[in-house]
């Protein structure tokens, strides 16, 4: 997380001791389980859902002993969410780093995911109830928005509003849980829990929009391999906008239902979408959530709530830029 935005430095101090209770949780176990969830774990990350979910928790009445197991939970349900991704997807690396599954195999990548979901509600276990069932709706939005993005692959004829959903769940849903349950963790008032709960949401949202830019782009702004997306045919915003310019009965609509593209035909596919405009007008989409989620925090009582969130929603933005 970078230090220029308004991070007060407790939290940033805080941060680190999620990171040693993250360790103890991946190696809770022994053998191939521990040294798989570790390699996740160390695989990197933004740690951006336990930032959430401490900058939330600043909105009543800040006690890290009562954030912490959710924060580590946070991190460690998205760990369980992508090792599951990357089984359905059949990737062999994520960060340029191999997947559990190309390491150890497809049932000790499964056995890992589930290990690591069942560690991230035993730690839940010992908050209140109600802070369970908020992450286990957003863990049961993360399998249904998987599950949408598997049905609905190589299929171009899709809308914004089909995109939107799919976002929501597999993406937006773990974020705005992070902010609902830091803030009901530090006893926020509900209009205040459920402001940020509006807030994690449209950030969620932007979050995902801008991460298909970088699959488009994103060789040449950050050395992130490209096309991922275009080979598993999983529509995206870039590509709608694309599609609107170029007609479903395009060149780049064959190329998104095409189950076995060539890598010519994914280049190819990659300069339709860049040179229509639609990167352009996908950071502007991604820029109006932005700004949507920053106009929720004006029920906020606290100015450095405030701050930290609007330098959160500026982080998603900047780092693209």
């Amino acid at each position: 997380m970078n230090k220029s935005y308004p991070i007060p430095q407790h939290i940033l101090q805080d941060l680190v001791e999620v990171e040693k209770e993250l360790v103890k949780a991946a190696t809770r176990s022994d053998g191939v389980l521990a040294e798989a969830s570790l390699a996740t774990l160390k695989a990197g990350g933004k740690r951006l859902r336990p930032v959430l979910v401490l900058l939330a928790g600043m909105v009543g009445d800040y006690d890290v002993e009562k954030l912490m197991p959710a924060a580590v939970a946070s991190e460690l349900i998205h760990m369980a969410s992508l090792i599951h991704d990357d089984i359905l997807d059949g990737a062999s690396t994520r960060r340029g780093i191999p997947t559990v599954n190309a390491v150890w195999g497809e049932q000790v990548a499964i056995a890992a995911g589930d290990y690591l979901f069942a560690t991230a509600f035993e730690l839940l276990s010992h908050t209140p109830i109600r802070a369970v069932e908020i992450m286990v709706n957003a863990a049961v939005d993360l399998s249904l928005g998987e599950l949408d993005q598997m049905v609905t692959a190589h299929v171009a004829d899709q809308s914004m509003g089909d995109y939107v959903q799919k976002a929501r769940r597999k993406t937006a849903a773990l974020f705005a849980a992070c902010c609902q349950v830091g803030s009901y963790l530090s006893g926020a008032s509900e209009a205040e829990v459920a402001a940020l709960t509006r807030y994690g949401e449209d950030l969620g949202v932007a979050f995902q929009i801008y991460d298909d830019v970088l699959d488009i782009v994103g060789g040449k702004q950050t050395g992130k391999a490209t096309g991922v997306d275009v080979r598993d045919g999983t529509v995206t915003v870039p590509m709608l906008y694309a599609l609107e310019t170029l007609g479903r009965q395009s060149e780049l609509a064959a190329i998104i239902a095409n189950v076995t593209p060539s890598d010519s035909e994914v280049e190819a596919a990659l300069a339709m979408i860049d040179q229509s405009g639609a990167v352009a007008r996908a950071k502007d989409t991604a820029r109006s959530y932005v700004d949507t989620a920053l106009d929720s925090l004006k029920v906020l009582s606290k100015p450095e709530a405030v701050a930290v969130f609007t330098g959160i929603g500026e982080f998603v933005v900047d780092r693209y830029n």
